[in-house]
């Protein structure tokens, strides 16, 4: 009867230190930092902040659409519309999707959601490889990178 006892206090003691672990603990789908991170350098316009936070693939579409002088600056190329809105905040969705919220103070209007498509890389890191934007289904940053890319 002595053993029962022991035995249940290790499995709870086991238990609750598992336990402690999964909550200080990030999971692999917790794309909050990174999210933050964008948004951070997408409100100061910062395009070579960003790169290492896009995918190779993402960033040889902005590079080919560079060239076309109607391209908008970072500020506004990763956003859904080009008004300008002081606010942008993360919030991870699920294992490839990030929300982002842009707003007037207060998030007061304008303000829209737009989601970053995020995908494992090759490195083992995961990346931004695209934006959904508010409008439509088939309006994303890489349909607009496209479409600079052939319009130059």
């Amino acid at each position: 009867m002595g053993r029962f006892p022991l035995a249940a206090i290790l499995v709870l003691a086991v238990a609750l230190a598992a336990g402690a672990d999964a909550r200080t603990r990030k999971t692999s789908a917790d794309w909050d930092d990174l999210g933050a991170e964008f948004c951070r350098l997408t409100l100061a316009g910062d395009m070579a902040g960003l790169r290492p936070l896009l995918s190779d693939s993402l960033a040889g579409a902005i590079v080919a659409a560079a060239a076309n002088p109607a391209m908008p600056p970072a500020r506004i190329l990763f956003q859904t519309y080009a008004n300008e809105v002081p606010n942008c905040a993360a919030d991870t969705r699920n294992g490839a999707l990030v929300e982002i919220k842009r707003s007037n103070a207060g998030g007061g209007a304008p303000s829209w959601s737009e989601y970053l498509v995020i995908v494992p890389e090759r490195d083992g890191t995961s990346r931004i490889d695209d934006v959904l934007f508010a409008t439509r289904r088939s309006d994303t940053l890489r349909a607009r990178l496209d479409h600079f890319a052939a319009t130059r």
